[in-house]
């Protein structure tokens, strides 16, 4: 495994403006929520009729929540907040929910509501996990399984965007680009050089980004080169100074596209800090992968599918498909994606499927481990079962409070033989799931955000390569690992656990 060590520090430029648009946006939602409160609070406390009719709405409300196909903690967390704010909470709650203000919703079930473009693959000769894998997303999402596909794993960002490099050079007929996070600086300036290329060329070249992932990181000047390129740009859920729900639905998905033929996805953003040009919280360790082949569709699609919806303009998907090569390879490979435009909450299905079939081991590398009773129920089995558990976190955290939540959930799991580490001098970024049978890759993180509210996406796989390749980086990994044991848990202060206990009420948010 690489380290710090070894890589230069270069300190890169970061939107000054960006950050005082974000930090007016939000001070201006700060201030709607701030009338809405003080508002209905003076009047349920002017008047007694007011006060019960709040308390009234307020109950009524909580046996909605407890009804809802909410997860258990959020639950938790919505009535909490409805009983000790009664007098507006349940006005935030239904403000904050989707089917009534957020419309996009609509626009995302529409364009995901057409036919099968791709039939399953044979995997009669795979293990049972993977064909119940199969089934389950095809039945959730559509997924393809496909076969005759090759894949190759990157341990670090920086071998990941030397191949995204090389492969943007060749391209020919079109490449697109989804990022959460875009940020200016030496790997921006390198990939827009060939893009800028690329479109002299005759190269098609479509970006979407995050705007709420890129209001610090991409200066308006980036923005206008890419269009004065030729480059066509899309913003994701764009940010406005008005309280919405939709504001906390955010693209977290990372998709690189070229020609039909290849594709990439992974933890990485187009960031310095993922190829350790620059120095944010020790070295960043990141994960990728790269899949030719008939896959490739899958990933196509997830692409065209979100720029019909933002752009909202029918796609002719068909001259963007089916112009891969096909490769001597049987084993199993299912891209896929998850988001509003789905009932099932897919990313948190494949984790539970894995988890649920791993019978030797289960090996976990998250930046973010916020997980509700249910999942750490299906881990505390396994372990007590005999599987081999292992969970990686970071060693140095880039979000304290979120971290504090993470170590302390993941310690709980310590008393039932799971293990869990910490790598040192590294923020780990990586979002992999690794069994005997399969591995999953992708930008899903072990948490509530990723599994309700983000868009993500993955690739599930039983390529023996690939999955030979993951397994090297874990024990890579676990040779520059802490092991958290009772001895050095954090839980043992009592001080912490109280600290702990009152900034859980966030973990849905987290």
């Amino acid at each position: 495994m690489k380290t710090a060590k070894s890589k230069k520090r270069v300190k890169t430029e970061t939107s000054v403006v960006g950050k005082i648009k974000l930090f007016t946006i939000f001070l201006l939602i700060a201030l709607q929520i701030g009338v809405i409160v003080l508002f209905n609070t003076h009047y349920a406390l002017a008047a007694q009729s007011a006060a019960i009719v709040s308390i009234i709405l307020s109950l009524l409300t909580c046996l909605y929540v407890l009804s809802s196909n909410k997860n258990g903690l959020s639950k938790a967390v919505w009535i909490i907040f409805i009983l000790c704010c009664f007098t507006f909470g349940y006005i935030i709650f239904w403000l904050s929910d989707e089917r009534i203000f957020f419309r996009g919703k609509k626009r995302y079930r529409a364009t995901y509501d057409k036919e099968d473009l791709f039939s399953n693959a044979n995997i009669l000769d795979h293990s049972q996990s993977v064909k119940e894998m199969s089934s389950f997303l095809y039945s959730t999402g559509k997924f393809s399984t496909y076969d005759n596909c090759k894949g190759q794993y990157f341990s670090c960002g920086e071998e990941l965007f030397l191949d995204i490099e090389s492969e943007l050079k060749k391209a020919k007929k079109f490449i697109f680009i989804e990022f959460f996070i875009i940020a200016d600086g030496l790997l921006f300036d390198r990939i827009f050089k060939i893009l800028e290329q690329k479109v002299i060329e005759g190269v098609e070249v479509r970006v979407i980004y995050d705007d709420l992932g890129c209001k610090k990181t991409l200066s308006t000047g980036a923005k206008r080169a890419l269009k004065n390129a030729g480059v066509k740009l899309k913003p994701f859920n764009k940010l406005i100074p008005l309280y919405s729900v939709a504001l906390n639905y955010r693209d977290h998905r990372k998709i690189v596209v070229i020609d039909g033929k290849t594709a990439y996805t992974g933890g990485c953003n187009l960031a310095d800090e993922y190829t350790n040009e620059k120095t944010v919280y020790g070295f960043w360790k990141d994960t990728g992968y790269k899949v030719e082949g008939g896959a490739v569709n899958s990933f196509t699609l997830m692409f065209l599918r979100q720029w019909e919806v933002l752009s909202k303009q029918r796609e002719d998907y068909s001259k963007y498909l089916n112009l891969n090569e096909s490769f001597e390879n049987t084993s199993a490979v299912i891209p896929y994606a998850d988001g509003l435009e789905y009932n099932h909450p897919i990313a948190r299905g494949v984790y539970e499927n894995m988890i649920t079939s791993a019978n030797q081991v289960l090996y976990i590398m998250t930046p973010y481990f916020v997980v509700d009773d249910g999942v750490q129920s299906l881990l505390v089995n396994k372990a007590l079962s005999g599987v081999d558990v292992r969970i990686f976190l970071p060693g140095i955290p880039d979000k304290p409070f979120v971290y504090s939540v993470s170590r302390s959930n993941a310690e709980k799991l310590i008393d039932y033989g799971v293990k869990i580490y910490t790598v040192k001098d590294t923020f780990l970024h990586s979002k992999i799931v690794l069994t005997e049978d399969a591995v999953a890759i992708g930008s899903v993180n072990m948490d509530l955000r990723s599994f309700y509210q983000q868009f993500e996406c993955a690739v599930y796989t039983d390529d023996k390569a690939v999955m030979d390749a993951v397994g090297e980086d874990f024990s890579c990994t676990l040779n520059n690992s802490e092991q958290i044991t009772h001895k050095n848990k954090w839980s043992k202060n009592i001080f912490y656990k109280i600290y702990i206990g009152l900034i859980q009420v966030f973990a849905p948010f987290m």
